[in-house]
């Protein structure tokens, strides 16, 4: 009905629209909280389920996700003002104050990422840690403050860098036109907080790119290949477990019988083998009992959906496809073209697209129909969300070879949801940067078009138009102030973004040759040590 209603209007009476972009995005801020409470509760293990792990996870990644599902608000914002030809449809006060509530709305959410990424998480990583009846809740708090106490070092020291950065001006850039002189001054307007801020955002956008090349790459290719493959057969599951327990059995009776008679006793190394057997015939025999009783009911209905279950899967690794193509082609833009702005100076930013991009052609054929574009950058953050946590439950939390947590369904523990929800948010934060690769035009400035007086009509807006006619969106304006100011940043961005198509490829071959996942999952009460099995 709204959208029904948004075709209907008039341009004198679209300027009134923003305020239902502004309900949306309330409406948005309610599902992102649920969505991720559900998430948090699904993968909690229910024997260990705490109050202050939960809700920081929850708040952690809903902040991160809002981070995003800001954008097309923010895009609408300046792409409203302006009528098909180009002229402002409300004032030019209007149109700052907009804008200045995006930007203090976004600065808000990144100042808030920062304080839950190096405080609040971490504080709560090292509370529950202390968990015990003896430990007093002060000692608890103790413990959280004293291990925290470093990170937030680590990000006053970036805030402090940020603020020094303020007062050191960035040199003449080799540009080839006025405009684009303009627009690189205008990028170095910023105020003393917004320097700060925006420095420890790059460096912790710096650290998610590990997350984001790594388990967000590889979950682009593992998660639609995972569905089109699925899981192991549960009969020859079934088969095999049996297999092996019979075995198992007749090798222990077989220990056993040399001993029958009584008459000798047991040697150590057959009773410790004996052990083994025994232990071993348990565990196939809980896991045997539980994979037989999960055939039935939904595993039956999930049969019975499967062939469905593998057009999913199509369509994903399609939509993956789409995704890595549309960062692919920018990246090669930037490589082909930025040098015509202002090349790796300005940390390849790209004046307009010259290659054809489908995600950014759609994207800002929709934004001129909001919120159909609302609709479509929503699947895709949603998606990369997925992708990026079934990257997760398939390499597991990990620091570098060493395996510390599992993500599982209703197995978690506190402190594996906590990492793992830093990991999604330095991942998500990262699509805040990697949003100008995927779409730039619609990321930079919507749908909006400038009247050209010279050619006497309107034409799209980019960095060649002049500024004055243009407004760029609070995102892109972060993201090219980064890149003018410490162009370093613009440049590790740029280099990254070659790394995560190189690791989606390898991905790729890695998830159609890797074995199928088993239906049995190693539980902690399978027996009281799996060592050996």
């Amino acid at each position: 009905y709204l959208i029904v209603r948004y075709y209907a209007i008039s341009n004198e009476s679209k300027e009134n629209m923003i305020a239902l972009a502004w309900v949306i995005f309330g409406g948005v801020v309610l599902g992102v909280i649920a969505f991720c409470y559900l998430i948090v509760r699904y993968y909690t293990d229910r024997n260990e389920s705490e109050p202050l792990p939960t809700w920081t996870t929850v708040i952690g990644l809903a902040l991160t996700l809002l981070s995003v599902f800001l954008i097309p608000v923010d895009i609408y914002s300046v792409s409203s003002s302006q009528d098909s030809s180009g002229n402002l449809i409300i004032s030019a006060e209007d149109l700052e104050a907009r804008s200045q509530s995006v930007k203090i709305l976004y600065y808000v959410l990144y100042s808030s990422i920062l304080a839950f990424a190096f405080g609040i998480i971490p504080f709560a990583y090292f509370y529950y840690e202390e968990a015990d009846e003896d430990v007093s809740i002060r000692q608890k708090i103790w413990a959280g403050c004293k291990y925290t106490i470093f990170l937030i070092l680590i990000v006053f020291i970036f805030l402090g860098i940020g603020l020094f950065m303020f007062y050191v001006k960035p040199g003449d850039k080799p540009t080839s036109t006025e405009n684009a002189k303009e627009w690189l001054a205008k990028f170095g307007q910023i105020t003393v907080l917004e320097s700060s801020i925006s420095f420890a955002v790059a460096c912790l956008t710096v650290i998610g790119y590990v997350g984001w090349i790594s388990y967000t790459a590889y979950g682009l290719s593992a998660f639609p290949i995972s569905i089109i493959r699925g899981k192991k057969h549960i009969a020859e599951e079934v088969s095999d477990l049996s297999s092996n327990l019979d075995l198992t059995r007749e090798k222990a009776t077989a220990i056993q019988s040399r001993y029958l008679s009584g008459g000798k006793k047991m040697s150590k190394r057959d009773q410790s083998e004996l052990d083994l057997l025994k232990r071993r015939e348990r565990i196939l025999a809980r896991q045997t009992t539980r994979l037989r009783s999960e055939a039935t009911g939904w595993r039956k209905i999930w049969a019975a959906v499967r062939p469905f279950m593998f057009l999913f899967g199509i369509v994903f690794i399609l939509f993956s496809i789409l995704i890595v193509i549309s960062i692919l082609l920018t990246n090669i833009d930037k490589a082909m073209y930025a040098y015509n702005f202002c090349g790796a100076q300005c940390g390849f930013i790209l004046a307009y697209p010259q290659i054809f991009n489908p995600l950014n052609e759609t994207l800002t054929i929709l934004s001129q129909y909001f919120p159909l574009d609302y609709v479509l950058l929503g699947a895709i953050i949603m998606y990369i969300f997925f992708t990026t946590l079934a990257g997760i439950i398939h390499i597991g939390v990990r620091f570098l070879w060493i395996n510390l947590y599992k993500i599982r369904a209703h197995s978690t523990p506190p402190q594996g949801l906590l990492l793992a929800c830093v990991i999604l948010m330095f991942s998500i934060l990262c699509l805040n940067m990697e949003i100008t690769t995927l779409a730039p035009q619609y990321a930079y400035f919507g749908s909006q078009k400038w009247f050209n007086v010279t050619s006497d009509k309107p034409q799209v807006c980019n960095l060649d138009a002049p500024p004055g006619k243009c407004t760029m969106t609070q995102i892109g304006t972060f993201v090219n102030q980064i890149s003018v100011r410490t162009n370093f940043f613009g440049i590790i961005f740029f280099y990254a973004t070659w790394v995560f198509v190189v690791t989606f490829l390898i991905g790729i071959v890695v998830a159609f040759f890797k074995a199928k996942p088993s239906n049995v999952e190693a539980r902690e009460d399978d027996s009281d040590s799996d060592e050996g099995v």
